[in-house]
């Protein structure tokens, strides 16, 4: 006898928490906002809260390696850097470096080379 109310103690038991159980369990209320400064003002979202509310964008970055070098009458050199999902990358140096980490733009398209060079000659006049 003590085996079956032990047993129908326990089913009652799961089943009332069933019923008690939270739905919705995130938590969402009321954040205090004073009107009056001298009881303090609200801080600052942070970078990371920014991104969280989709407020900014979290910029990505990818490694550029060198494709192309691209020297000029005025010796100025174009560098072209290519990285993930063909980002590509353009920059005027006098020394190219290998890789660099630039920003990830996927599926761009491939400086055009007549332009640059026309641009890196038309610096010097």
């Amino acid at each position: 006898m003590k085996i079956i109310a032990y047993i129908f103690a326990i089913f009652w038991i799961i089943i009332v928490s069933f019923i008690f159980w939270p739905i919705n369990t995130e938590a969402s209320g009321k954040i205090y906002q004073p009107k009056d400064p001298k009881y303090g003002t609200s801080k600052p979202y942070t970078r990371q809260q920014k991104i969280n509310n989709n407020e900014t964008k979290k910029i990505e970055y990818t490694t550029c390696r060198l494709l192309k070098i691209i020297k000029s009458k005025s010796g100025r050199q174009a560098c072209i850097y290519r990285g993930g999902n063909k980002t590509f990358e353009l920059m005027y140096e006098d020394n190219c470096l290998k890789q660099f980490k630039c920003v990830y733009n996927p599926w761009s398209k491939e400086p055009n080379i007549d332009d640059i060079i026309d641009s890196l000659n038309n610096i010097k006049k």
